[in-house]
C-alpha cells in the first residue's frame, strides 16, 4: 500500500502555501487580501466582508449636580466659553483638570471684576507733567503731597497745586504720613515735615542717614542709607536736634544689608531687606507699656537670589513686591508670615496701595507702549495666598511707576520722569482685549473650530473676536459693531488646530464716554482625530481551493492557529487589500463552521474565518 501523504508535505504541481513574511507580491494579482504576508481567499457569499471607521467620540453622561456644556451632544459640536472673568489673570490653560472656569490668561484696558462682565477701564490723565525722578506720594486730611526733585507739593484738585516753601535743597528720599502730618526724609539723610494746617515745612530729625520711610500702627519706622543702610528707627521723639534722636532699634549684622521698607500687621509691624542673594522679612511688636518696639526677629525669608523690593500691610495682610512680581502672605497668631506663590508680572514692585477690596500695585512697562498699575482682589483667592489678579490703569508711555495711592477714592500712580497719572473724569480707554488661555477641548488630537459665538449687553461700540492656534499669531475672523445687538455668531477656522486661544478685544463707541459690555463668548468646536478602520474580512478555510486555474492548499487548523495567535498576542502586522496596505492589529477571529471533511485527519472542518482587524494610526 502507498503511503499516505500528509498535509505538511508538498503537493506537486501546486504551489505550497507562503508562511507570512508582513507582505506577498500574490497579492492582488492571484489572492485578494493578505494578512501579515498570508495570502486568503474571500467568502463573499458570507456578505461579512466589511469597511468602516470606529467611532469619532463615545456616548457620555453629564454627572454634574448641574447641567452644563457637558450635558450636549458630544457627537455635535464641542462648546468652550467664557461668562465671567472675575478670578483674574494668569491662567494659560483653561480647560485643564485644575483650570478655573472663570479665570483668563491675560488683559489690558478691561475691567474684568464685576461677575459676568466684561466692560472697558478709564482712560488715564497726565495731570501734574514732570521730568522729576523722584515722585512720591501721600494724602493727609484730604490733600494729596507729592514729591518732586527738592520739592514737596500738595493739592486737593489738581486745579491748584502748592509748593510747601522752607524744604532743603535736597532730593526727597521718601514721604509718609500718619492722616495729618506730613514726614519726608531727603537724600542728605534729614526728616523734614509739614502738616495739612500749614503750607511751610520745617526740620524733624538730622543727625541719622534717613532713607525710606512709613507710618504703621501708629509708629514713624525709618530705614538708613548710606553708612547707616542696615540701621532701622522707631521715631518717637519730638522734633528737635540731633541729641533728642533715639538710639536705632536693629542694626542688621550684615554689611551688605539694604532695608526696603515697612508694613502694618494685625499685631506686629515687618521690616523688609536684603542681602546678597538673601531676602528677609522681620517683625517686631509694641511693648506692653508702649513705649518702644521689641528687637526684630525673622518672620520669613524668600528664595534665595529672589529679592524684595517693597512691602505693604493691608487689612492684616501683607505683600511683598520682587524683581519679577509680588507675593501675597498671611500671618499666624506668632506674627510668622505664610508666604504665597509668586505671581510674576515680569517687573519689579515697588510700590502698592490698598482701595476697598482691592489692592493696586505697580506694573512698571506692561508693554512697549504702556505703563500703569495692575489690581489684586482679596475677596477672591484661587489658592491659599493667592488672590484673583488683572492688569488695571495704563498709561501710554514708558518709564517706572514709583507710587500708588488713594485720592477721592480712586487710585492714581507716579511714573518717574513723566508726571502724575489718575482716572480720566469720563472717557473710557479706546479699546481693550483679553486674552482666554488655550484650549484644547478636552483631547490631544486635532479639531476645527466652525462657528465663534459672541453675547452682550445692547451694543455700544465694537466687539472684534480673534484666534491663535498651535502658538501662531491672532488672526481677527469677525467684529460685531451694529448699535443695540445683543447676540451674534460668526464663522470661524475650517483649518484643523490641535490647541487656540481667543482674544476679545472692545472698541468704545464714537463717544468716548461708552462702551461695550461682553458677557459670553463661545467657540464651538468639532472633534477630528485620527480615526481607525475596522476591517471584517471574511476568509475561506477550505484544504483545497481552485484559484484561477490552479489548486492550493492550506491547513485550516494552522491557519486558524496563526489567527487566533494575533488575537492572543497582538501586535501591529500589515493587511494587504487589493492593492492598498495597513497597518493593523487583529481583534477577533470568529469561525463559521460550514462543513466536516476527512483531509488529513479523522475529523477536519472547513468555513469561514471571520477576522477583525483595527487599523493602526
Amino acid at each position: 500500500m502507498a503511503a499516505l501523504t500528509r498535509f505538511k508535505d508538498a503537493f506537486r504541481p501546486a504551489t505550497g502555501f507562503y508562511t507570512g513574511t508582513g507582505a506577498t507580491q500574490l497579492v492582488p494579482d492571484i489572492f485578494p487580501i493578505a494578512i501579515n504576508g498570508r495570502p486568503y481567499m474571500l467568502d463573499m457569499k458570507s456578505r461579512e466582508f466589511t469597511r468602516q471607521f470606529d467611532a469619532r467620540v463615545r456616548d457620555s453622561v453629564d454627572q454634574s449636580t448641574e447641567p452644563g456644556e457637558a450635558a450636549l451632544n458630544p457627537q455635535g459640536l464641542w462648546r468652550r466659553s467664557q461668562s465671567s472673568w472675575h478670578y483674574g489673570a494668569g491662567q494659560q490653560y483653561s480647560d485643564t483638570a485644575d483650570a478655573e472656569a472663570y479665570r483668563f490668561y491675560s488683559s489690558k484696558g478691561v475691567d474684568p471684576w464685576t461677575k459676568g462682565r466684561l466692560s472697558l477701564l478709564s482712560d488715564t490723565s497726565n495731570v501734574y507733567p514732570t521730568s522729576g525722578t523722584n515722585l512720591y506720594a501721600v494724602t493727609a486730611d484730604g490733600r494729596l503731597y507729592g514729591t518732586d526733585g527738592q520739592s514737596v507739593k500738595y493739592t486737593s484738585d489738581f486745579v491748584t497745586v502748592t509748593t510747601v516753601t522752607g524744604t532743603q535743597a535736597s532730593n526727597i528720599y521718601s514721604i509718609t504720613s500718619d492722616g495729618y502730618n506730613v514726614f519726608y526724609s531727603y537724600a542728605n539723610g534729614d526728616i523734614g515735615q509739614t502738616n495739612a494746617g500749614v503750607s511751610t515745612s520745617s526740620a524733624y530729625i538730622t543727625g541719622i542717614e534717613a532713607g525710606v520711610m512709613a507710618y504703621v500702627r501708629g509708629r514713624l519706622m525709618v530705614a538708613g542709607q548710606g553708612v547707616d543702610k542696615r540701621k532701622i528707627w522707631n521715631i518717637t521723639t519730638a522734633a528737635g536736634s540731633s541729641a533728642n534722636n533715639p538710639a536705632a532699634l536693629y542694626t542688621h549684622p550684615n554689611t551688605n544689608w539694604q532695608w526696603v521698607g515697612f508694613a502694618a500687621g494685625q499685631t506686629h509691624v515687618y521690616c523688609a531687606g536684603y542681602g546678597g542673594n538673601t531676602s528677609i522679612i522681620y517683625k517686631t511688636q509694641i511693648k506692653a507699656d508702649g513705649t518702644a518696639l521689641d528687637i526684630p526677629t525673622a518672620a520669613a525669608e524668600l528664595p534665595q537670589g529672589e529679592f524684595v523690593r517693597a512691602i505693604y500691610g493691608y487689612l492684616g495682610y501683607i505683600v511683598l513686591g520682587t524683581d519679577t512680581g509680588f507675593r501675597f502672605c498671611s500671618t499666624d497668631t506668632d506674627g510668622n508670615l505664610t508666604v504665597g506663590p509668586l505671581i510674576e508680572t515680569g517687573a519689579a514692585i515697588g510700590s502698592f496701595a490698598g482701595i476697598g477690596k482691592y489692592i493696586y500695585f505697580a506694573w512698571s512697562n506692561f508693554d512697549s507702549t504702556s505703563t500703569g498699575i495692575g489690581r489684586m482682589d482679596i475677596s477672591v483667592f484661587i489658592s491659599p495666598n493667592q488672590p484673583a489678579y488683572a492688569s488695571d490703569l495704563m498709561a501710554t508711555t514708558q518709564g517706572t511707576v514709583q507710587a500708588i495711592h488713594e485720592f477721592q477714592g480712586r487710585p492714581l500712580f507716579t511714573v518717574s520722569g513723566v508726571g502724575v497719572f489718575k482716572p480720566h473724569a469720563t472717557n473710557l480707554v479706546s479699546s481693550g482685549y483679553l486674552r482666554s488661555g488655550i484650549y484644547r477641548w478636552g483631547v490631544p488630537d486635532a479639531k476645527f473650530i466652525p462657528k465663534l459665538d459672541i453675547r452682550c449687553l445692547p451694543l455700544d461700540g465694537s466687539i472684534t473676536i480673534s484666534v491663535a492656534s498651535d502658538d501662531g499669531d491672532f488672526h481677527d475672523f469677525a467684529t460685531l459693531s451694529t448699535d443695540d445687538v445683543r447676540e451674534k455668531s460668526f464663522d470661524g477656522l475650517e483649518a484643523k488646530v490641535f490647541e487656540a486661544e481667543i482674544k476679545v478685544t472692545l472698541g468704545r463707541s464714537d463717544g468716548a464716554t461708552t462702551g461695550p459690555t461682553l458677557t459670553r463668548w463661545m467657540a464651538r468646536a468639532y472633534a477630528a482625530p485620527l480615526r481607525s478602520q475596522l476591517f471584517t474580512v471574511p476568509i475561506v478555510m477550505q484544504h483545497r481551493l481552485s484559484l484561477h486555474g490552479r489548486e492550493y492548499f492550506q491547513d485550516v487548523d494552522k491557519e486558524l492557529g496563526y489567527l487566533r495567535d494575533l488575537v492572543e498576542n497582538p501586535r501591529v502586522i500589515i493587511y494587504q487589500e487589493n492593492t492598498e496596505t495597513y497597518a493593523v492589529v487583529v481583534e477577533n477571529v470568529q469561525f463559521q463552521i460550514m462543513q466536516q471533511v476527512n483531509a488529513h485527519q479523522g475529523h477536519d472542518f472547513e468555513g469561514t474565518a471571520i477576522v477583525v482587524m483595527r487599523s493602526v494610526r
